[in-house]
């Protein structure tokens, strides 16, 4: 994944008159750059085309090798458009080969990266950098020099099978995403980047700036949304639960005072009257449990798919639900089985 503690990203558009072609638009993104750098309390500085989660790009690659799949058959991957220092910037460890560099210019051998899960699937275990990749529809030969860590760069839930990493000196767009990590206040940081803005082009101003963690924040609020109406319904269900367990049982200890009234007459102490309640109201209690558990098994992948940093299956989390279900169901059965032991025999067999 990446860091997004004392992160601030602002997003600025530029004019395609005055930036219409690749170059024009990374001289600028090179100058804003330069700039930011040299500003005291900046620690890392990147510009990219976007940012993770907020990544709207997608790009066709395929390898060249072999068959060729058409256009329509390849898959698309989140593309980025970086510069040098990205990676530093976001915490994005680089797993091997090289981050870009100044010689990753229009005109020279187009580069790329791409994350590892996007290695491990096009090539397993074999050693991807120096290899070819066809990007876009145009069949743009790309090196691969580097290999990444994985980012969830669509939704925090949705981990992806590729990403693709290309210069912006190569390749970019008249939108620019400024990252920078600084432990300044974002208010702060914004007016310093706007201010680097100014000597360079005093018509381009920062759009939406914000910390990342409140970008974060706003993608973790649907699971959040999700997590506590699964926990208002798990509450619920444990009550009603519980409530029948109990109903169910005092019911049964009702109707069978007499024979609990003939019972202690022939000698049975309260310790066998709490047994024999207890055992047979827990019956069906332990049947149930084992039915859920099979049942949480089977839907954990579903839950696992829906919730960001949740297992399949966890241990632990199971063994604490069994704990507190059986504990609910043992205190349920309980009390009707403690009344139970207060039976008069020679009321209940006059009633009989």
């Amino acid at each position: 994944g990446f860091n997004p503690h004392n992160l601030w990203v602002g997003f600025a558009t530029l004019p395609t008159g005055q930036y219409p072609d690749i170059g024009s638009r990374y001289r600028f993104a090179d100058q804003t750059l330069k700039a930011l750098q040299a500003v005291p309390g900046f620690e890392n500085v990147s510009l990219s085309s976007d940012i993770p989660l907020a990544s709207g790009s997608r790009v066709l690659y395929t390898r060249p090798e072999g068959d060729v799949p058409p256009i329509d058959k390849r898959p698309a991957a989140p593309n980025h458009e970086i510069m040098p220092g990205f990676f530093k910037t976001w915490g994005i460890p680089l797993l091997s080969g090289r981050d870009i560099d100044a010689h990753d210019v229009e005109g020279h051998q187009n580069v790329i990266l791409i994350s590892q899960a996007g290695a491990h699937k096009l090539y397993g275990n074999e050693n991807p950098i120096g290899h070819t990749l066809l990007i876009t529809g145009g069949n743009i030969p790309a090196e691969i020099v580097g290999v990444v860590g994985d980012v969830r760069s669509q939704r925090l839930a949705e981990a992806v099978d590729m990403e693709l990493y290309r210069p912006t000196a190569q390749e970019n767009f008249p939108f620019l995403t400024i990252t920078v990590r600084s432990s300044f206040k974002p208010e702060a940081v914004t007016k310093l980047v706007q201010s680097a803005l100014v000597g360079i082009d005093p018509a381009i101003a920062i759009a939406q700036p914000q910390p990342m963690d409140t970008i974060v924040a706003q993608a973790l609020g649907q699971a959040r949304l999700m997590m506590m109406l699964l926990g208002i319904f798990a509450a619920v269900a444990l009550l009603l639960a519980t409530v029948g367990i109990y109903g169910a049982v005092a019911y049964t200890v009702a109707q069978r005072t007499g024979e609990i009234g003939v019972r202690m007459a022939l000698g049975a102490q309260t310790r066998d009257i709490l047994r024999l309640i207890v055992r047979q109201g827990m019956k069906p209690v332990v049947f149930g449990l084992a039915i859920g558990v099979t049942a949480a098994l089977a839907v954990g992948r579903l839950i696992h798919s829906q919730l960001y940093q949740t297992s399949e299956y966890n241990p632990l989390l199971l063994s604490a639900t069994l704990t507190i279900l059986g504990v609910a169901a043992l205190i349920a059965c309980l009390f009707p089985a403690y009344r139970a032991t207060l039976v008069n025999p020679v009321e209940a067999l006059r009633t009989e």
